[in-house]
């Protein structure tokens, strides 16, 4: 269970994430309910087309179970500047969400949900805009929404981004994330810096592949 006695607030866009599926308040979205199903039977189970063994998120389940699977749900038109607004607040928030520190703390993960945007470029647009904010924290940061194509790692025919509402979801980094990082050089020197003593072979394997290839 986690304490969530001190809501933390956003400073720009005054948002408050809670962990959805420890706290079922009576003010929640009404929505609330669609994404508890998502995250439990896509994001925690396994897929046809996934190309691995395995759930398709391994986080989510250990996420969900241990109560730091942390949402908002920010209503209303949102534009581009508003985005950006939470996904900065996102970033300021994340590392003093509950636990701040120990084990659990990198199993936690929040979710920005914009449920009456249509034009999900702008869910594009912002993602692409703050991932380097995000990585060089250690943070990694993903766009949802209904219809995304971003191909899946292994099969490029599995959409794993597609999901019935528009989100940018932030967690940490973990050493299976350099392939998502490996197109710009200052990810990458982000990445080593976290999980240069610990890289799994598999990885430095990819790494020395890319250099010999540059």
């Amino acid at each position: 269970m986690t304490d969530q006695t001190n809501v933390l607030r956003g400073r720009r866009s005054g948002i408050e994430p809670v962990s959805v599926f420890d706290d079922v308040r009576d003010d929640e979205h009404p929505r609330t309910g669609e994404l508890r199903r998502w995250a439990v039977d896509f994001l925690c189970s396994p897929h046809d087309e996934l190309g691995r063994s395995g759930a398709v998120c391994p986080f989510a389940a250990p996420s969900i179970g241990r109560g730091l699977f942390y949402a908002v749900f920010v209503r209303g038109a949102v534009d581009a500047q508003r985005m950006r607004d939470v996904a900065d607040d996102l970033a300021e928030l994340f590392p003093h969400l509950s636990p701040a520190s120990g084990p659990d703390a990198a199993l936690k993960s929040v979710v920005a949900v914009f449920p009456d945007v249509t034009d999900y470029e702008v869910i594009d647009l912002v993602q692409n805009e703050r991932k380097s904010e995000f990585v060089l924290g250690g943070l990694m940061l993903g766009q949802f929404y209904p219809g995304c194509t971003v191909s899946g790692l292994r099969n490029g025919a599995f959409r794993a981004l597609d999901a019935p509402l528009p989100m940018l979801a932030v967690r940490h980094m973990v050493g299976s994330d350099f392939p998502f990082l490996a197109s710009q050089r200052e990810w990458v020197l982000a990445y080593l810096k976290k999980f240069a003593a610990s890289v799994p072979s598999m990885v430095r394997a990819d790494i020395a592949d890319r250099v010999m290839m540059s």
